[in-house]
């Protein structure tokens, strides 16, 4: 059996994951407890006939709240992570969630409390989305750099499937313990957070940054503790060489240059740009009201469809990853992205009949809406956390980040709050479907210009490929240039070598 190349790297990104965990369980599970009797009865309107509703405009501002948390502590978690550094950051996201679980479940009929509750967890998975990223950058090789950040895609769709399953579970259940025990299993994320942050070693970057030099020398022997023969100091010597240079160039960055220098702006674009693009070609329908969809249209069990959904997108996920350094990134996000545009359309144009939709027709409009989530994670959903993270680069890399996952929170809370109206309220029905459609051309035209091939190229090569003003779509026929730094010498690596470096990795994690 072949051994798996740097384990304690993979195992303490797979750590840093689990901040994902919870942006993907709430998506689902709010979903699905939204839509039971008891819930309705607790936190909707009596209505005339003695019956109970959660009318739109409450359920946007419920479902969207934690958008508006995250949004808040994707942004404070910058000056957060230079103060206390990426464990501090995981600490304060951990108590947060805790706090935002803990007043959910004492909410007995108060959606004010529930609201507060679910901003404040946005917070702290605001806090995560921002950092984790950011740490998985920091400790992982280079030629593993995109299959470790496609993970966060990967942990978040496991967590799908985990609040599917417990949304099957409670819908017969007709007291308070139906969505108090969905609302309360959120706590076993932070536990894990807890147990195990004592074990994960802090960013030597942020430690040397600090002038913690002996501290960051064995954070790097605990990340490679696997290899007995591992010599820190080589790989010291350039973090302290990296930091030196950032140094040299602080005076230089600065917020207002994101906006008024061209090629801050175009890395600002391009970085925001992949995480917008990614959320705005209609997956949020699904996966904030898929549950709702899928009863709307007369689905015996929506419950189950949604479950067998988030299974078969976790094997895609992971396919996914493993082929990360493999499959070309335009030709691939090009071809999904027209099959989501032509799916989502399908699923409007069935919706032109109006009326109520019979069982065939929702059978019909749900194989569709499949197609579009397979045809997203094995692209979109992976790829756009690895693009924005890479297109971030040079001296005001933090910055152009924390704008990205901003921008990307924004993106969420608007069409999260949004699709309540559309669905209802415009009583547009699945042909919320054209909405999406004209959106997609905006996933597909940041793919044309804005999306190139950087499998295999230093943070030093893209920022460069900024700062030459050279298109997107000709990275890839750029030659390799990485430098080695060897003593005073300088090896220049041909783009065959490096090729032949890519392909020994590829090999080694198979």
């Amino acid at each position: 059996m072949a051994k798996i190349q740097y384990p304690y790297i993979w195992l303490f990104c797979g750590f840093a994951a689990l901040g994902a965990c919870l942006y993907g369980y709430d998506g689902v599970y709010f979903n699905g407890v939204s839509t039971l009797d008891v819930f309705i009865r607790h936190f909707g309107d009596k209505t005339q006939d003695g019956g109970y509703v959660i009318t739109p405009s409450t359920l946007s501002i419920m479902t969207s709240m934690i958008n508006v948390g995250e949004l808040v502590g994707s942004l404070s978690a910058a000056p957060l992570n230079d103060i206390l550094g990426r464990k501090g950051v995981f600490m304060t996201g951990t108590f947060a969630i805790i706090v935002g679980v803990i007043l959910q479940l004492v909410s007995d009929s108060n959606r004010g409390l529930i609201t507060a509750g679910r901003a404040i967890l946005g917070f702290g998975v605001g806090n995560f989305s921002a950092t984790s990223p950011l740490y998985m950058g920091e400790i992982a090789p280079e030629s593993m750099r995109s299959p470790l950040l496609m993970c966060w895609q990967l942990t978040l769709s496991v967590s799908q499937i985990i609040a599917a399953g417990i949304n099957r579970g409670m819908i017969n259940i007709d007291t308070s313990f139906a969505y108090r025990f969905p609302i309360g299993f959120q706590l076993f994320f932070p536990f894990l957070v807890l147990l195990g942050i004592w074990f994960v070693p802090e960013s030597p970057r942020w430690l040397a940054r600090k002038g913690r030099t002996e501290k960051a020398t064995k954070s790097l022997r605990a990340l490679h503790r696997d290899d007995k023969t591992y010599d820190p100091e080589p790989d010291m010597n350039l973090i302290q060489a990296g930091i030196n240079k950032e140094i040299e160039l602080e005076a230089e960055s600065g917020w207002m240059q994101l906006i008024t220098d061209p090629i801050e702006r175009r890395k600002v674009i391009y970085s925001a740009g992949a995480l917008i693009a990614q959320q705005v070609n209609g997956i949020q329908w699904f996966y904030y009201f898929g549950t709702v969809f899928a009863e709307a249209i007369g689905l015996e069990d929506p419950f189950l469809m949604t479950l067998i959904v988030f299974i078969i997108q976790v094997f895609v996920v992971l396919a996914a990853v493993l082929l990360a350094n493999k499959l070309p990134r335009r030709p691939l996000l090009m071809v999904t992205t027209g099959i989501m545009t032509v799916s989502i359309f399908v699923v409007g144009c069935l919706g032109i009949p109006g009326g109520d939709i019979s069982q065939t027709m929702g059978k019909v409009i749900i194989s569709f809406v499949i197609i579009e989530i397979v045809a997203f994670n094995f692209a979109w959903g992976p790829l756009g956390w690895a693009i924005a993270s890479e297109m971030a680069v040079g001296r005001n890399r933090n910055k152009i980040y924390a704008i990205a996952v901003a921008c990307f929170w924004i993106t969420v809370w608007v069409t999260v709050f949004t699709l309540p109206y559309l669905y209802y309220s415009a009583n547009l029905g699945p042909k919320t479907g054209f909405v999406y459609t004209g959106l997609c051309f905006v996933t597909w035209a940041y793919v044309y210009f804005c999306v190139g091939e950087v499998n295999g190229r230093t943070m030093e090569e893209i920022d460069g490929f900024f700062r030459d003003g050279i298109p997107a779509r000709k990275w890839k026929n750029q030659p390799f240039k990485s430098q080695v730094s060897d003593g005073d010498e300088k090896v220049e690596i041909t783009a065959n070598e490096n090729a032949k470096h890519l392909q020994d990795v590829e090999k080694g994690s198979e």
